[in-house]
């Protein structure tokens, strides 16, 4: 069972169900268009969006948030499939569950992973998962707001979408990274503007860790697995997330995205089904020469979470 852990923010078919089992009829619209439906969970009663795309089941109250659902769960599919290159749309339906509150989703969890193993994420306390592509989140805001639990959302669709376009997945690293990169975003006039930057608890995290002269070497970062680092504490699950959002935000931006065409590769590649480690690791496929390449990371990360940094 694949399993991946969401942004862990400083906050982050059940047999119990009463919903209808069959998927309901899809006809042909667009992805900005999904069906509305009634749905509930263990007898609270909630709301279910479908089109060709995605599978929304949720028991939020805001009346506001639920209607903003299938307009920011649409704008990600546009924005998975163009934000480094041309990806393909999904062939199959990405399931959801948001839930109201953090009890709907720790049942969720024991529906879909038996007792034990639920039991170890719910250390992450506020977050969300992705469990063999289904992503199971819990609203984390307050007072019917939606700006963290969007963030997530966001991180774990990543996770979700890479799951149906990929042949070969990607690492561990970058599949993390891109998902933090997903998170920034801003809501201007009803629509959605994703800026990568726009994160404010990443770039605290990466600034702690700058500032106490913590950064992880690359091949360290890299060869991390998110479910190792949890039990080490949520303090170092933050800095790892942290620091994979920098090295992602590095290789796109740098020098007008130098590094950018190497990333199109591994991800033209691994849609193919083509992608494989080299032989001396993964930064092997952005320089000849990995110490060049750290060094300019380190530089630029050192100038990114810097106070005041005009073009931020």
């Amino acid at each position: 069972m694949k399993l991946l852990t969401c942004c862990f923010i400083l906050l982050f078919g059940c047999s119990n169900c009463s919903v209808t089992h069959d998927k309901p009829p899809l006809e042909s619209y667009t992805t900005d268009d999904m069906l509305e439906f009634a749905w509930s969970f263990e007898g609270d009663d909630g709301e279910r969006f479908v089109n060709d795309a995605w599978d929304i089941r949720t028991t939020m109250k805001y009346q506001h948030i639920i209607d903003s659902l299938p307009k920011f769960y649409s704008a990600l599919l546009r924005r998975y499939s163009t934000a480094f290159c041309g990806l393909p749309l999904p062939q199959k339906q990405m399931d959801v569950y948001l839930f109201a509150t953090q009890e709907q989703w720790q049942s969720q969890l024991v529906n879909m992973l038996g007792q034990e193993d639920a039991e170890h994420w719910f250390q992450l306390e506020s977050g969300g998962i992705t469990i063999d592509g289904t992503a199971v989140l819990y609203h984390l805001d307050r007072r019917g707001r939606s700006r963290v639990t969007f963030r997530i959302a966001a991180h774990e669709g990543w996770h979700q979408y890479a799951e149906k376009i990929f042949i070969e997945p990607i690492p561990t690293w970058l599949d993390e990274g891109i998902g933090t990169w997903m998170e920034g975003f801003r809501l201007r006039r009803g629509e959605v503007q994703f800026l990568p930057a726009s994160n404010w608890d990443r770039l605290t995290t990466l600034r702690k860790i700058v500032n106490a002269d913590k950064l992880c070497s690359l091949q360290e970062l890299m060869n991390s697995e998110p479910s190792e680092v949890l039990t080490s504490g949520r303090s170092t699950l933050l800095e790892y997330y942290a620091q994979l959002w920098g090295l992602v935000s590095f290789i796109v931006e740098y020098d007008e995205g130098k590094y950018m065409p190497a990333l199109q590769h591994i991800l033209r590649c691994a849609v193919e089904g083509t992608l494989h480690e080299p032989r001396k690791g993964w930064l092997f496929c952005f320089a000849e020469e990995p110490e060049s390449f750290e060094a300019e990371y380190k530089d630029w990360i050192l100038d990114y979470v810097r106070p005041g940094t005009q073009w931020r």
